[in-house]
């Protein structure tokens, strides 16, 4: 009964480590790296979901806004059981397409606005912070594990 309750809210359950480059290249399109699973006890994990987030803030004090999208999204069917003292160690590749502003597209067309729109970003205080969080379907487990990396971009 304690065993069934542990799994359930994940106590002594699945631990997911993520291991990717630090920093992400906007133009390749895609971040690639390994997931590695271990546990402390057995356990049937059903998929690996890895998202791309992208947190977009802007404004200042009270009126400061933040917005996050998800950018690229994989799904990895593993339905594997895994064993104590026993580690699932796998590639993933997350495909990613980003959606530009109005203001950065501004800022595309020619050297001169792309200083503009730089100078209105700052005033703004708008940046965008980059996370790759992947989370585990493990049967019988109501909290999904997880681990979230955050990226810098280049």
């Amino acid at each position: 009964m304690i065993r069934k309750v542990k799994n359930w809210l994940g106590i002594e359950s699945v631990d997911v480590e993520l291991t990717v480059a630090e920093s992400i290249n906007l133009k390749s399109g895609s971040v690639t790296g390994t997931y590695s699973i271990v546990t402390q006890s057995e356990q049937h994990i059903r998929s690996a979901e890895f998202k791309l987030v992208e947190r977009y803030k802007r404004g200042r004090r009270k009126s400061k806004l933040i917005d996050e999208y998800v950018i690229g999204r994989t799904v990895i069917n593993i339905d594997q059981t895994i064993l104590p003292d026993e580690e699932i160690k796998e590639e993933f590749d997350v495909p990613f397409q980003i959606s530009k502003s109005g203001m950065e597209r501004f800022g595309d067309k020619n050297f001169v606005y792309k200083g503009l729109s730089k100078l209105a970003k700052l005033a703004k205080n708008a940046s965008s912070e980059y996370y790759l969080i992947v989370e585990l379907d493990v049967q019988g487990n109501r909290l999904k594990p997880y681990d979230k990396v955050e990226l810098v971009k280049n």
